[in-house]
């Protein structure tokens, strides 16, 4: 009888109890899993922020607008290589108007030159510049509609009343960076010309490009002073620092989500020990005949620990598997109300981090069990009847 065989036979004592208490741990790790994933998805984009990029908007709040003659203005800071704008449409789209997803008005020439990461071919992007009120739409949005090249689509605005149509021209992938593909994008024109003169020449912020990232600082605070002491004063920051600013309106959110968490990391806790003691407690004799046998106590303790060890690698692998499935179907179900979500969400370090957490809650909670084990006198052991 070897140790590995006599881990295993200890493990089959109760084979129902093992499956059972597995599986408990591998839902507990496919749910870590899932909240670690929709973390990841919050703090997704402003990690492939681009260095070279920044970003000014209304310094009073990030819903006021901004005047579209600053743009000029901020072109000649040095340090200054292109410059954009765009703003936030709010349109809604169906019948029932539930049905939502990204939406901004750009110019489109300047639009396509700061974000670089943007992949459309050369006659829609002809196309795009040159219908007043043309559409560029992401891949993910157009394959979620059936849309294509030529197609009408009608919007209900919410910051812009009204009904708004637009001719797709194009459908846009991304290589890298913060934008995703469930947008779309149209020329400011199209609005600007139908709204009253009060709204109009009005944005939502400005995308600079700078010639040298390691400059950003100081080309952000020469835009800021330009404009400190005008009706509309500016705040300009990387475009790391803007998005992590969006992200910090939801930090209850996020903080609860890591909250349960940590939760479900007790559960498994509680579910392994649980079971854990159970076996050690039916199997006290066992244990101490071992160590009447000559078994030191520190070989019992490895018993008791390569069991449980053995629970957690078990529970984090099946874990690991169902996860990523069942993740995306749900991203894809939640995705098609919210506008669309990345479909490559699933980070390999989340999987990791998942079959470590199992792994390490297993072995602490098999710790008060093994100790139990090697505190019991043997003679006492011997007499105990389960």
């Amino acid at each position: 009888m070897t140790f590995g065989r006599l881990v295993w036979k200890d493990l089959l004592r109760n084979p129902l109890r093992l499956a059972l208490t597995v599986l408990a741990g591998a839902v507990g790790v496919m749910s870590f899993i899932f909240l670690r994933t929709v973390v990841d998805l919050f703090y997704s984009s402003a990690e492939s922020a681009q260095a070279d990029r920044l970003f000014t908007r209304a310094k009073a709040s990030i819903t006021a607008d901004l005047p579209l003659s600053y743009l000029p203005r901020i072109s000649t800071v040095p340090g200054v290589d292109d410059i954009t704008f765009y703003g936030f449409f709010g349109g809604r789209y169906g019948e029932s108007q539930r049905d939502f997803f990204g939406s901004a008005f750009v110019d489109p020439p300047s639009f396509m030159r700061v974000f670089h990461e943007l992949v459309v071919a050369p006659r829609e992007v002809t196309a795009f510049q040159a219908d007043p009120c043309g559409a560029l739409i992401g891949k993910d949005l157009a394959k979620r509609y059936g849309w294509k090249s030529g197609d009408r689509v009608t919007l209900h605005g919410t910051i812009y009343p009204g009904e708004w149509t637009f001719n797709v021209r194009g459908i846009y992938d991304v290589r890298s960076g913060s934008l995703d593909k469930n947008s779309l994008f149209f020329p400011y024109r199209c609005l600007n010309e139908k709204l009253p003169d009060e709204r109009k020449d009005r944005v939502g912020a400005f995308m600079i490009r700078v010639e040298d990232p390691s400059r950003s600082a100081a080309v952000s605070s020469a835009v800021d002073a330009m404009f400190a002491n005008s009706p509309y004063p500016t705040r300009t920051e990387s475009e790391r620092a803007a998005t992590l600013g969006f992200i910090s309106m939801l930090s209850a959110i996020i903080t609860a989500v890591k909250v349960v968490a940590t939760v479900i990391l007790l559960i498994i806790l509680l579910v392994i020990g649980n079971t854990l003691a159970m076996s050690v407690r039916e199997r006290t004799r066992d244990l101490s005949t071992l160590r009447a046998m000559g078994f030191k106590s520190g070989r019992v303790v490895m018993l008791v620990l390569f069991e449980s060890l053995i629970i957690g690698l078990a529970s984090g692998g099946l874990g690991v598997l169902i996860a990523p499935p069942l993740v995306r179907g749900f991203v894809a179900v939640v995705g098609s109300q919210m506008g669309g979500l990345p479909t490559d969400f699933m980070r390999e370090g989340t999987l990791v981090l998942g079959v470590l957490a199992a792994v390490g809650v297993s072995l602490l909670a098999g710790i008060i069990p093994a100790w139990r084990a090697v505190r019991i006198p043997v003679a006492e052991g011997l007499r105990k009847v389960a």
